[in-house]
């Protein structure tokens, strides 16, 4: 539970957003079934944050969402180290099975410190986890997460390497959204991206203030949705 000091921190930050805010980016939602796979971000993991509270950006969503639907159904099949291959060849029958009408797809760390970088190679696993969930008449939102070279104990060089990847895999990831309609959402080119507090000591390992900031991202996106999807329909 948070304390009275520490909901006031989270609700004075302008990339944050209250739980009446959320509500309103969210109304009339029509998920009952949200699903998040991918690496460590998707699980939660992160270093705490005085006045953020505890839970990951996903659990986030997922409680904003459920306010709506309080019969939502929600899976988290996030996992430390997880690969997008691995995603497709271990955990798309179990995702496919759970019936999401939302799934938020997030990864790449590893890939992004693999040797050798095979940006290609990701992108065509992206595009087999997201067709079939297209398919099946879903929605999926493809999360881009923070730049994580900003900060950390990095040589410059290596730094700069592991930049022009990010890049790269971030217009991977949305060319994926664009070919299958699919919600992106890219948190590397959030003005508070560049704020040292979103990470944690290592510079990898997001704070909970940078999963507050990406749920509240991820919810503005999702609200941005509805009010194209309603738009599209009069």
């Amino acid at each position: 539970m948070c304390t009275e000091t520490a909901l006031r921190r989270e609700e004075s930050d302008r990339y944050c957003l209250s739980t009446a805010q959320a509500d309103t980016f969210l109304t009339g939602a029509p998920w009952r079934r949200f699903l998040v796979v991918g690496d460590e971000v998707a699980d939660g993991r992160g270093e705490p944050a005085e006045g953020y509270g505890r839970d990951g950006w996903a659990d986030r969503v997922a409680a904003s969402l459920r306010r709506g639907r309080p019969g939502l159904a929600y899976l988290n099949l996030g996992r430390k180290g997880r690969l997008a291959a691995e995603i497709r060849s271990r955990q798309l029958g179990r995702i496919l099975e759970f019936k999401p009408d939302l799934t938020a797809l997030t990864c790449c760390g590893g890939e992004l410190v693999r040797e050798p970088f095979d940006a290609d190679s990701v992108e065509a696993e992206f595009d087999r986890v997201v067709a079939p969930l297209r398919d099946s008449g879903g929605d999926v939102l493809l999360v881009n997460w923070f730049d994580i070279t900003r900060f950390g104990p990095r040589p410059a060089e290596e730094a700069e390497r592991l930049r022009l990847r990010l890049r790269e895999l971030a217009e991977r990831k949305q060319a994926v959204a664009l070919r299958h309609g699919a919600i992106y959402v890219n948190l590397a080119g959030h003005p508070a991206a560049a704020d040292r507090d979103v990470y944690g000591a290592d510079g990898s390992v997001p704070t909970m203030r940078g999963h507050a900031i990406a749920a509240a991202s991820v919810i503005r996106g999702l609200g941005a949705h509805l009010t194209g999807a309603a738009d599209e329909g009069r």
